[in-house]
């Protein structure tokens, strides 16, 4: 599993570093920026405050587009592009404003204004028709975001089409929350919080990519993902000095982008009174000043970018600059920033097509796991084919044992016999003469491999093993079993935590009790954990999480002969590549399933032949329920018997190892197949 690096440590190293270091070397002095004017400023706002501003864009004439502007105390106004103010709005004290035109709610689609509210500490959403320049707010009660807003900004998922929020705050989170309308009403659901670190205001996000962009004043500029489902690690993009170019504080960030070209940042460096640019790949491209013809800008606020035609005086879009020192907004054409810093032409950016984006809803989810941190790792499902309803899905949790659930997602029993990673099951194992349901697991406690029998009548596991059985391994940590259909026998198949060493033995009943015999050893090369193997074809999938996932013969006298059936990097997968697992059909059809965790989705291949790729799909969230999705799996299984009517083509269950929505300790859910063989058409 990926390792993250907490963003608070690498925060606090830099500060150690910033204090230690000696000073650094004289330099020459930096070209000055070369000056932009301003080709318009609107009058200043009523109560002469001015934070942030959002456009919204006439498709019929662009020279009537309308600019909404924060007024703090004296509320949210309108101007027109001669930069008089056409409409005032003072029910709210207005910090922040985005807008989004066009978004589809109850069978049609309108234009949104989302606009924080300082006094209360909260979002409000309003219906918006800048035709006759009103405003009507359709949030029931404000979205409570309970501290002080210091920052706003939105996300159109690429993924799913959902509108979400995210509000900086002044305890230094970026909270995140799905805005929705539905009967005509607006709503906010919280997702989740990302430490952003105290100082944290300004925020714009990309649609196109999923990036989001953030200052944190007397840091730098940080870029994390926006999807909810995503790793919330935070990349640079700029430091405060001597780490990189920018100076104490950094405010307003804004995006251009025009069709489906790349993005260019733009960042208020308020320390020099500067705007820094940066380029699609986050190199810094030129600087400049906003003066003359008497529209200087003071002390710059939060940034707007309009990348469409705002008519002649602004035919390549605008940045719109909230002065707080005058109180007013002024507009610079894009077209004079980007001759002056020679800014290249973006590179078109290839489309993803609309089928690329499969997405599927989980049915059901498991209580969490009892402890916290990465703990929940694997499941193996046993069927019930007498009573399907009963089936059981059995889950590691690396802290403590194994769970069993039941198909609701309850816990049925815990089993705290040490860190167990990895289990898998078969049944028709005979033990003592009758024939059993055989559980093995991985145990880094006992650094061993347990075994255990599952009663069909009362769904719970007892220990067979025959004594502690060693894995010779320092750390074992996949597993996968294999009933050979040449010999009839049971195997187990497992891997150390570092080298990619894997071992085989024979299940054997000694006196009564479940024992290993070792029967084969190999190495795929580098750190690997999932595994799964073909009972029926004799076929033995690895994932090695940086490099990709192999076919090997899981027969004792397989050797190390493997195929590569996709690469990370130069194929379709993403490390860590983890957990495995086989859908069978009949006549040697099905899938072979595989969590693809650098892109939070799973990659399905066809069983059958040289295991011809079918596609990738990622499980979001289901509103309607109350789970959330998927995203950071490490084990997965999946079985093809139908068990109900909500699993009638089988079940996939994938660990979360996130689990938002609330925010709780990590758990598994369940998912219908017939839902991905939907999405997958």
């Amino acid at each position: 599993m990926r390792n993250t690096i907490l963003v608070t440590a690498i925060a606090l190293a830099l500060s150690a570093c910033s204090h230690s270091a000696p000073p650094a070397p004289s330099a020459a002095k930096p070209a000055e920026s070369p000056a932009i004017s301003a080709r318009l400023a609107t009058v200043a706002t009523f109560r002469h405050a001015a934070s942030d501003a959002a456009v919204w864009v006439d498709p019929a004439d662009p020279a009537r587009s309308i600019l909404l502007v924060a007024g703090g105390e004296g509320g949210l106004e309108m101007n027109d592009l001669t930069g008089a103010r056409v409409a005032r709005f003072e029910a709210l004290e207005a910090g922040f404003i985005q807008v989004r035109q066009g978004f589809p709610a109850d069978g049609g689609s309108f234009d949104l204004a989302i606009v924080s509210d300082q006094r209360a500490g909260a979002l409000r959403v309003f219906k918006l028709d800048a035709a006759a320049r009103q405003l009507q707010e359709i949030t029931t009660a404000p979205i409570a975001i309970n501290d002080a807003i210091t920052g706003l900004c939105t996300y159109r998922s690429g993924l799913t089409g959902k509108l979400y929020a995210f509000a900086a705050t002044d305890q230094g989170q970026l909270e995140q929350w799905e805005i929705f309308v539905r009967d005509g009403k607006a709503g906010g659901q919280f997702i989740r919080r990302i430490p952003a670190g105290k100082g944290a205001s300004h925020c714009t996000v990309d649609d196109a990519s999923g990036a989001l962009y953030f200052s944190e004043e007397s840091t730098g500029i940080w870029q994390v993902a926006a999807e909810p489902e995503s790793d919330a690690a935070r990349t640079a993009i700029d430091l405060v000095e001597p780490r990189g170019t920018l100076h104490e504080e950094v405010k307003g960030l804004a995006l251009y982008r025009t069709g489906n070209s790349a993005a260019f940042l733009v960042a208020s460096d308020a320390g020099s009174g500067t705007f820094n640019v940066y380029s699609p790949a986050g190199e810094p491209a030129g600087a400049f000043k906003i003066s003359g013809n008497s529209l200087d800008v003071g002390d710059a606020e939060g940034l707007t970018i309009v990348s469409a035609s705002l008519g002649d005086a602004f035919p390549q879009g605008a940045l719109v600059v909230a002065d707080e020192n005058s109180g007013d907004y002024k507009l610079v054409a894009w077209n004079d920033i980007a001759q002056t810093l020679k800014l290249a032409v973006p590179t078109p950016v290839a489309e993803k097509a609309a089928s690329a984006v499969r997405v599927v809803k989980p049915r059901v989810e498991t209580a969490p796991a009892d402890s916290y941190g990465d703990a929940a790792d694997d499941p193996a499902i046993w069927v019930d084919k007498r009573d399907p309803s009963r089936s059981v899905v059995i889950g590691t949790d690396k802290k403590l044992g194994l769970n069993v659930y039941d198909l609701k997602g309850k816990r049925l029993q815990v089993v705290p016999d040490g860190r167990m990673n990895n289990v898998d099951l078969r049944e028709g194992f005979v033990l003592a003469g009758k024939p059993i349901t055989i559980v093995a697991a991985t145990n880094r406690t006992t650094k061993s491999i347990s075994l255990y029998q599952f009663d069909p009548a009362t769904r719970r596991l007892s220990s067979v093993a025959d004594g502690t059985l060693d894995s010779g391994f320092d750390d074992p940590y996949g597993l996968c079993m294999y009933r050979s259909a040449k010999s009839g026998d049971y195997f187990v198949l497992a891997n150390d935590s570092a080298e990619g060493k894997f071992r085989q033995w024979k299940l054997v009943d000694r006196n009564g009790k479940a024992a290993i015999e070792l029967v084969r050893e190999f190495t795929v090369g580098t750190q690997a954990e999932g595994c799964a193997a073909d009972d029926e074809l004799g076929q033995l999938y690895i994932a090695e999480e940086d490099v990709g996932l192999w076919k090997y013969s899981a027969e004792p006298d397989g050797g190390e002969t493997r195929t590569a059936i996709d690469k990370v990097g130069e194929g379709r997968l993403t490390d860590d590549v983890e957990g495995v697992s086989v859908y069978y059909g009949q006549d040697g059809k099905g899938y072979i399933v595989a969590s693809n965790q650098g892109e939070d989705n799973y990659a399905i291949y066809r069983r059958e032949g040289a295991n011809e790729f079918v596609g990738k799909f990622h499980v979001v969230a289901n509103e309607a329920l109350g789970i959330d999705g998927s995203s950071e799996t490490d084990g997965l299984d999946v079985v093809s018997y139908p068990l109900g009517a909500e699993f009638p083509a089988g079940l996939l269950v994938v660990q979360d190892g996130r689990n938002l929505m609330p925010a709780e300790r990590q758990n598994f859910k369940y998912v219908s197949w017939q839902d991905v063989m939907d999405a997958l058409k």
